[in-house]
């Protein structure tokens, strides 16, 4: 490889890049920006060239020469000034992924010809090796790519997404219960104002509305899902039952939220003590808060009335019959009840908890390097999880129970099953710290977003990555799906939102109104409204639908901005939607001089 030419090699392709510039700079206006898509790598290239070629001198001279030309790169730039030897490079997991694997590029094959016409009429051997050897050029016909295409495939840490990766079949649909799928449809759609509510033709008009409404729904969704029994999940347990019919019974005569309609938000705000708070979760029906604290606690509460009991004493249930249909009732201890509760076993801070659907099991994860699994109804741990060789960050429940996955610094997504103290599947792909997961809404995908900047859905019974999304110019911080499944949301460090269509992995919009990370998402019931909330202490709410009906065009945040409002000096840790939609968030509070 040209890491072990000599100095004469070195100084030509130095010369040679140099020509490139020039060329993409004076090239065509309608070609320059995928033209220009090949600096960056082959900057890259070059430096760590002479890095092995032993002329760290040469290679400070090229870097401070070409800098300007890598603009948005700011924070690989730094990166790549660390490496100033070898042994340097042998460390660096991320540019040695770079030296070791193609950076991919989609270009057009005119853009792709007029680079390849310059590179041999001009006899460049070294630049074209560099190209052989680190670059895989993906050529597409058709007209070149628009500026908002250029801009994501210029933020991506190893280039675009390999094409083939999200050519495969994902099952991104949900088949809903019919119960549920009558609850979700828009009430506000089959409103009659004006005219006998009781009237014959009224009621037929609603009904075959309804009729519609449900089609489209089910067109959008069960066409699309997976057959069941792909993924073995037990049978429902008369806890989950029971959620199920509050669920429908709390959607019905839900609020719905518009430009005109505008969103109610109920916050809840920690005064920091002693425990500093790391992170929170709202429960599925944001009736329950925990929280994860720096001095490894795990605090539960419950925004209800509804107090959280704890089970009667072994001796005591001895004495129970177990055929009673009230037994659920007869096992609690109503001496027990409770407002809040505390949790301890981590062994240093705690990094993220989740609650399941039913509100029976919490989870959490920390810097020990476990997961916990804790029981609101003997309030203890029941089992202490282990695989992760470094800290954890996130943990999430599939929304269906009994499988849950975490993420950490050791770039691994874990999935793990409630029946086994083993993972079930370990998935390996990303180059850097798991920030980000969310399991879809039919239960069958896992999201991880990383500090790498790119987004990867797992497929839970294949093992696979069916989706490799980039675009994000900074640590990916936030993901949710929506309700029916075929869009992903994912929010980063750089305030930015980007919608992602899961039919072919194609970037559908970008959302721009935070001026700091995006630590929280969230969508309401139906899949209207999506809420955001940041560390520039700022809840947003974006109309989906809109952005769904325009996704071809810019969008104004006038037209897709249905409010925004700030926290009093408070970070937002965690949102969440009610069945009512009713947004809920949380936050740390902060005095005015650490903002």
């Amino acid at each position: 490889q040209s890491g072990h030419y000599g100095r004469e090699h070195q100084e030509r392709a130095l010369s040679q890049f140099g020509a490139l510039c020039q060329f993409v700079e004076k090239s065509l206006e309608m070609y320059r920006g995928e033209l220009s898509l090949v600096i960056y790598p082959l900057f890259v290239q070059i430096y760590l060239e002479l890095i092995l070629g032993n002329q760290p001198k040469l290679a400070r001279e090229f870097f401070e020469k070409y800098k300007g030309q890598q603009e948005g790169r700011e924070d690989d730039l730094y990166e790549l000034t660390t490496i100033t030897t070898k042994e340097a490079l042998q460390l660096n997991s991320i540019f040695s992924h770079f030296r070791s694997n193609k950076y991919v590029i989609r270009m057009c094959k005119d853009s792709f010809n007029c680079l390849l016409s310059h590179l041999q009429d001009n006899s460049h051997v070294l630049l074209l090796n560099l190209i052989n050897l680190h670059l895989y050029v993906d050529v597409f016909d058709g007209l070149p790519k628009q500026p908002s295409q250029l801009a994501l495939s210029n933020s991506t840490m190893m280039g675009d997404g390999m094409k083939s990766v999200n050519q495969q079949k994902m099952h991104y649909g949900v088949i809903h219960p019919p119960a549920l799928l009558n609850a979700l449809l828009d009430p506000d759609e089959f409103d009659d104002p004006g005219g006998e509510a009781d009237s014959d033709p009224k009621k037929k008009k609603k009904k075959e509305k309804m009729i519609l409404a449900t089609v489209k729904i089910k067109d959008k969704t069960e066409s699309h899902a997976p057959p069941p029994g792909r993924i073995p999940y037990p049978p429902l347990t008369e806890a989950d039952i029971a959620a199920n019919n509050e669920t429908i019974q709390e959607l019905t005569g839900r609020y719905r939220i518009t430009h005109g309609n505008q969103p109610t938000i109920a916050f809840y705000t920690f005064l920091n003590g002693t425990e500093v708070v790391n992170c929170a979760n709202l429960s599925e029906d944001c009736k329950l808060l925990a929280a994860g604290c720096q001095n490894s606690a795990v605090k539960i509460w419950s925004l209800t009335r509804n107090k959280i009991y704890k089970m009667k004493e072994a001796a005591e249930l001895d004495s129970l019959n177990l055929a009673d249909e009230n037994i659920i009732d007869m096992i609690i201890d109503d001496r027990t009840g409770t407002q809040s509760l505390t949790l301890y076993g981590h062994i240093g801070p705690v990094n993220d908890v989740a609650s399941n659907y039913n509100k029976s099991l919490v989870l959490s994860c920390g810097n020990d390097c476990t997961a916990r699994l804790w029981s609101l109804q003997t309030h203890t741990q029941l089992v202490s999880y282990r695989a992760h060789e470094d800290t954890i960050w996130r943990c999430a429940w599939s929304p269906l129970g009994h499988y849950f996955a975490t993420g950490g610094v050791d770039r691994l997504v874990i999935l793990w099953s409630m029946q086994h103290i083993a993972p079930v599947r370990l998935f390996s792909g990303h180059l850097g710290d798991v920030t980000s997961l969310c399991i879809h809404p039919n239960g069958n995908y896992v999201a991880s977003g990383s500090s790498d900047r790119s987004i990867r859905i797992w497929d839970m019974s294949g093992g696979g990555c069916v989706r490799q999304l980039t675009g994000h110019k900074g640590t990916v911080t936030s993901l949710v799906f929506s309700p029916h499944g075929h869009l992903l949301i994912s929010g980063d460090e750089k305030g930015s939102i980007l919608v992602w269509d899961l039919s072919n992995g194609s970037h559908t919009a970008t959302l721009s109104n935070h001026t700091d990370t995006v630590t929280s998402l969230a969508m309401s019931r139906e899949g209207g409204t999506l809420v955001s909330g940041g560390m520039d202490c700022v809840v947003n709410t974006w109309d989906m639908a809109f952005v769904v009906d325009n996704c071809e065009t810019e969008l104004a945040n006038e037209d897709v901005l249905i409010n925004m409002s700030k926290t009093k000096n408070s970070p937002v840790l965690h949102l969440g939607s009610t069945r009512k939609n009713l947004i809920m968030g949380v936050g740390n509070f902060y005095s005015t001089d650490k903002i």
